[in-house]
């Protein structure tokens, strides 16, 4: 088994409760997802099945789309309504005019601390399991990049945006930063993912209907769809075999870090990167799949 599906998580399961659903059908094959996604939302989590859990530092680099709603002039420790809810004391009646002209400085690269009850690592542990056991966590920020960022409704004090945004974006943060930047605070209170790179909702499959061997191979999709961001090139017979006994190529000049390489069926068989003499060395090589 050699794919990725296209999950609709739900909300309440975490994503690696989705990932062990999966990994108890299709032992001993291996499985794994690609982004997390925050037991209160749901939406489209990919799941790698097989060889294609090797491919998960690459569907990290896809763009992401979300929905999101916001609540403003209420603040927690988590930036959601998953923990404590205070009012913001103060906090203005903001309205769609005031929003709208500050999120130009929320678009591109931007700086971003990560909430504390998030599962970046803090020497060594989770943020979300310190803070649970009330001790003082520092989290540095980060850059992050946010591609596109629009309001779809708004009736004050509730704010729905869809955001387009690289990996690694924490979007309860971002809405927290746009309240503040108008002296107001805000916590998330639905979080929908609509997409990761070219999959999106629509062609999502629940997860209850992944309940046996044959639905989980019906619902995998080619591994090359989610590496559409990287140029491709098919690999004649000898190449496939030099490859094979990890010998370079000399082939098309690009400027990009990878290279897919495919079979004449389309089949994923090699990431190959450049090297300093202008060949090609296999990087990661993958078996043939059955026909």
């Amino acid at each position: 088994m050699f794919g990725i599906i296209n999950l609709f998580k739900p909300s309440g399961p975490t994503s690696r409760d989705c990932v062990n659903q999966i990994q108890r059908l299709v032992r001993p094959h291996k499985v794994g997802h690609a982004g997390t996604l925050d037991p209160m939302a749901d939406g489209v989590l990919l799941i790698a099945v097989g060889q294609s859990v090797r491919l998960v530092d690459w569907l990290h680099d896809l763009s992401k789309t979300y929905h999101a709603t916001f609540e403003l002039g209420k603040s927690s420790l988590s930036g959601d309504n998953q923990e404590e809810v205070t009012l913001f004391d103060s906090a203005p009646c903001l309205t769609k005019s005031e929003v709208e002209k500050v999120l130009p400085e929320f678009l591109g690269e931007i700086s971003q601390v990560p909430p504390i009850y998030s599962a970046v690592r803090v020497d060594g542990k989770r943020a979300y399991d310190l803070a649970r056991a009330g001790k003082k966590v520092e989290i540095a920020p980060r850059k992050v990049m946010i591609h596109r960022l629009g309001i779809t409704s708004f009736d004050y004090p509730f704010l729905s945006m869809e955001i387009e945004c690289g990996t690694g974006t924490y979007i309860r943060s971002l809405g927290q930063d746009i309240a503040r930047r108008l002296s107001s605070d805000a916590i998330m209170i639905r979080l929908r993912r609509t997409a990761i790179g070219c999959f999106d909702c629509q062609k999502t499959i629940q997860l209850d209907k992944l309940n046996s061997l044959e639905a989980v191979r019906d619902n995998l999709c080619n591994p090359v769809v989610g590496l559409s961001h990287l140029p491709h090139i098919t690999l004649d017979t000898n190449q496939l075999i030099d490859i094979g006994h990890g010998k370079k190529l000399p082939l098309a000049q690009t400027t990009t870090p990878f290279l897919i390489g495919l079979d004449v069926k389309g089949n994923l068989r090699s990431i190959l990167k450049p090297t300093e003499n202008g060949l090609w060395s296999p990087h990661r090589n993958f078996e043939k799949p059955d026909d």
